[in-house]
This record gives structure tokens, C-alpha cells and sequence, in this order.
């Protein structure tokens, strides 16, 4: 039985923390708590933690459901009283949580803005696939600053150029005819060494996250049966969402995954704005990606994707198909069918 609740704002070289009864009284203010692993290894099943979402927050929680306590991780972004506080304290925001996990303890009705906790191989692959990202954004930036290098001294690649120039077998042979400045020579071939072990890097990175992926082999599968999507694609949303059966719907899973347009009230009016891109952002960017195949991955996306593209745009064309991509999946690892078999069935509904 939960007897104590513990407000914990976490910072780099300490943290605050309220202890608060289940009276709704402070028991305890810890302004700064330098060792936390102490604190927590101090904690048992009569106590209830409330942390706010952030790096370590995942690794905090294990230590901490170790000692048999309940932990909560709180969305701050969602969390009004944090976030729009005008006393912004860390022992104010302690308190602010101790009290709000008080409330919503004693009246599950008023409910947290919680963050899923999945479990460690879903962690690993996500801390893979950000090393993914950051290297691919990498790789970009590399490619851009060569062509502009090269644009600053009055060479325009085409496409069958920069193939041969970003090529490691071919890029230092092709630069060495350029009449070329020597300043625009050395950093063109030292952004040439670096975009290279980038692109081995990102190649090493995609094996391992297969690797690390392979016991959702049978998921992934499932998602493979739609055209566009491929291994490192599937495993992307498999890792985004963890367990599919937590979202009641599509519209919550859309929402979860930043695809849902902003909405904005006022004066009895209403208007969408742009997709929110909250939360996870890793299926978007990979779905996105691969657009040009989903679309055609059967007759019927495909009519709806033209006709939306005709009358809405292709911005929003691809945003609505990805919505509509992102359900499909959903129910494809629910009902546990394939695509081919499905969606036909899915758009009659």
C-alpha cells in the first residue's frame, strides 16, 4: 500500500525532491540531493515516485521499480502545472509533482500525461536508430557544404556528377580535374574522408540495429507485406510504439507519433494548423522517406492519393496517406494479417 509520494526534479548534478503523506502533507523538502541512487536504494512498496520525462528518466525508473516502489514518468509538455508555472522553482516544481501524483492517486478520474515505459530492447534500438538519424544527418550536411564548395568557385554538379564525386572510389579522381582553388581543394577532400566514414558508419549502424532487431522478425514480416516498407522501416514503427495494443485507435497512435494537425479554439471557432510532430519522430521521418512506393503499394492508396493530391496538394496528400499507412499497420499487427489480404477490407469500413 502507497504511503508516501516523491516529486523528483531531476538535474545533471542533483535533484530536488518533495516527499509528500498521503494526508496531502509535506513531509520532507530535499533541496539538493547529490547521490540519487542512495535516496532511491532508501525507497520500498510504500512509496510512489513521479519523475518528469527526460534523459535517464527510463533508467532511474528501473532503479527505483528494483527497490518494489511505483514510479510514473510525466510528459512535461502536457503538464500544465510544470510547464506554465509562474513561480518556476526546483523546489516548486518537486512540489508540483508530489502534489499532482497525490491527486491522481487519490482520484484516477484526473488522470497524468504518462509516458510509456517500454522495455530495455526496445530502448537499445531506439538509442541506435537516433545514432542512425544523427549520422544520415551528417551524411547530408557533408554532401551539401562539398556542392557549395564547389558552387563557390563556379561548378554546378548534375546528378550523374555528384554519383561519381560522393563515391569512394571515384570522388578523389573526379576532384583532382577540377580546376579548383587549393583552400577549396583541401576542404573538399577532408569533407570527402569525413562523408565517407559517415556513410561506413551508418552501414555498421543499420546491421546492428537489424541485429538488435531480429526478435521482432515476425512483426516485421507483417509489415513487409506492404510495398515501400522494408526491414529498417518496419522496425523503425515497431520501435516507436512498443506495444501496439496500448492505442485504442488510430487517431491516439497518429497523435502519439506527431501526424495529427494542431488544432486552435477561440471565440467558438476552430482551425487545424500544420501536423504537430510531437513525440516520436522516427516512423515519420522513415515513412516520409518512403512515400513514393506507399502510394502505389495498392491501386486504392494510390486513387486516394491522387485525387486528395488534386484537390488538397501533395503536402497534405502525403501527410493524409501516411495517416492512413500508420492505421493500416496498426491493425495489420492486431488482427496479425498481412497487407495484401487486408486492405482491401480496411477501406470498404
Amino acid at each position: 500500500m502507497i504511503k508516501r509520494v516523491h516529486g523528483f526534479d531531476r538535474h545533471k548534478k542533483y535533484s530536488t525532491i518533495c516527499v509528500m503523506n498521503m494526508e496531502g502533507a509535506i513531509e520532507k523538502m530535499v533541496d539538493a540531493c547529490f547521490d540519487l541512487g542512495l535516496y532511491i536504494s532508501g525507497l520500498n512498496e510504500e512509496d510512489a515516485v513521479i519523475l518528469e520525462a527526460a534523459n535517464g528518466s527510463f533508467y532511474w525508473a528501473d532503479k527505483i521499480e528494483e527497490q518494489g516502489a511505483s514510479v510514473f514518468i510525466v510528459d512535461t509538455r502536457k503538464f500544465k502545472i510544470i510547464k506554465d508555472s509562474w513561480k518556476k522553482t526546483d523546489k516548486q516544481d518537486a512540489k508540483n509533482l508530489a502534489w499532482a501524483l497525490w491527486v491522481n492517486l487519490k482520484s484516477p478520474t484526473h488522470g497524468l500525461p504518462l509516458v510509456d515505459k517500454p522495455d530495455h530492447r526496445i530502448r537499445e534500438l531506439r538509442r541506435l536508430f537516433a545514432q542512425y538519424q544523427l549520422v544520415n544527418q551528417q551524411i547530408t550536411k557533408l554532401k551539401t557544404v562539398i556542392q557549395a564548395s564547389l558552387s563557390d568557385v563556379g561548378f554546378v554538379l548534375d546528378s550523374t556528377d555528384k554519383k561519381t564525386m560522393f563515391h569512394k572510389m571515384y570522388g578523389k579522381e573526379m576532384l583532382k580535374k577540377l580546376s579548383c582553388t587549393p583552400a577549396v581543394l583541401i576542404n573538399i577532400s577532408l569533407n570527402l574522408d569525413m562523408l565517407w566514414v559517415a556513410e561506413d558508419c551508418k552501414e555498421k549502424l543499420k546491421e546492428e540495429i537489424i541485429r538488435f532487431g531480429a526478435y521482432l522478425k515476425e512483426d516485421v514480416e507483417l509489415l513487409m507485406s506492404i510495398r515501400g516498407i522494408n526491414f529498417l522501416g518496419a522496425l523503425a514503427f515497431l520501435t516507436d510504439v512498443g506495444d501496439i495494443s496500448r492505442f485504442e485507435n488510430r487517431k491516439k497512435l497518429n497523435a502519439y507519433l506527431g501526424v495529427v494537425p494542431a488544432a486552435h479554439s477561440s471565440g467558438g471557432k476552430s482551425k487545424n494548423g500544420h501536423i504537430t510532430k510531437a513525440s516520436r519522430h522516427l516512423t515519420r521521418w522513415i515513412l516520409s522517406e518512403a512515400m513514393p512506393h506507399i502510394t502505389k503499394s495498392s491501386p486504392i492508396i494510390q486513387r486516394y492519393y491522387e485525387e486528395l493530391q488534386a484537390r488538397r496538394g501533395t503536402g497534405r496528400a502525403r501527410i493524409a496517406v501516411l495517416r492512413r499507412m500508420i492505421g493500416i499497420m496498426r491493425r495489420i499487427l492486431l488482427n496479425r494479417e498481412k497487407y495484401n489480404n487486408y486492405v482491401n477490407a480496411y477501406y470498404k469500413t
